[in-house]
C-alpha cells in the first residue's frame, strides 16, 4: 500500500553485510561550528549518556571526487571494529523559511555517498528522537550487535520497547506539516 521509506530508515553498506567493517573513507574532520537542529542537542545529551566515547557530533565525509563534504549529525563509531554509523536526525521542514526538507528521495545521493564509504546510516525523524529517544538508543545498540557482536549497549536497552515506525513525508505532506506548524507540537 505505502510506498514510501518508514523511519528508522537502516542502509546497510555491501561491505558490512559480508563482515569487512571498517570505513573506506574516515571522516575528514568536525565541524563543531555547526548550527544544531532543534533536537539534535538534546538527543546529542542522552546519545553520548550511553555511547561515549564512542560518540562524535558534526563529523565530515568527504566523497571521492567531491570538492564538498557531508556532515553526520552524530556518527557512532564501534571500538573493536571500527564500524562507523552516521546518525541523522530527519525533520520535516525548516523553522527559517519553512521549505520541505528530508522528503522521499531528497537524501538518496548523499545517503549513497555514506554507504559507498562503507557507513551504516541510520535516520531516525526529529519527532522520534524528542519522544522515544531510549527507543531510538535501542535500534543503534542492536545494530551495533547484529554487525560487531558487541552486546554491551544491547544489554542496556533490552526491556525498552521497540520504536514506533513513521512513514517518511512526501514533499506535499511536509509542507502541510509545515502549514500545521507540526513540529511545534512534538518539541514544545
Amino acid at each position: 500500500m505505502e510506498n514510501r521509506p518508514c523511519y528508522p530508515i537502516i542502509l546497510i553498506p555491501q561491505g558490512v553485510k559480508v563482515g569487512n567493517l571498517e570505513p573506506i573513507i574516515l571522516p575528514s574532520k568536525s565541524t563543531e561550528s555547526t548550527k544544531l537542529g532543534a533536537s539534535e542537542i538534546e538527543f546529542g545529551l542522552i546519545l553520548r549518556k550511553y555511547f561515549d566515547p564512542q560518540i562524535f557530533s558534526q563529523q565530515q565525509l568527504l566523497p571521492l571526487n567531491h570538492k564538498a563534504a557531508y556532515s553526520a549529525d552524530f556518527l557512532f563509531v564501534e571500538p573493536n571494529t571500527n564500524l562507523h554509523i552516521d546518525l541523522e536526525i530527519d525533520e520535516p521542514f525548516t523553522f527559517e523559511t519553512r521549505e520541505p526538507i528530508h522528503c522521499v528521495g531528497m537524501d538518496d545521493y548523499r545517503n549513497q555517498c555514506f554507504v559507498q564509504a562503507n557507513w551504516i546510516v541510520l535516520r531516525f525523524a526529529e519527532e522520534q528522537v524528542k519522544s522515544q529517544p531510549l527507543r531510538c538508543l535501542r535500534v543503534l545498540a542492536n545494530i551495533i550487535y547484529q554487525y560487531t557482536y558487541n552486546d554491551a549497549w544491547q544489554l542496556l536497552f533490552k526491556d525498552v520497547e521497540k520504536l514506533t515506525p513513521l512513514w517518511q513525508w512526501t514533499t506535499k505532506k511536509s509542507r502541510k506539516l509545515s502549514k500545521d506548524n507540526y513540529r511545534n507540537r512534538y518539541l514544545n
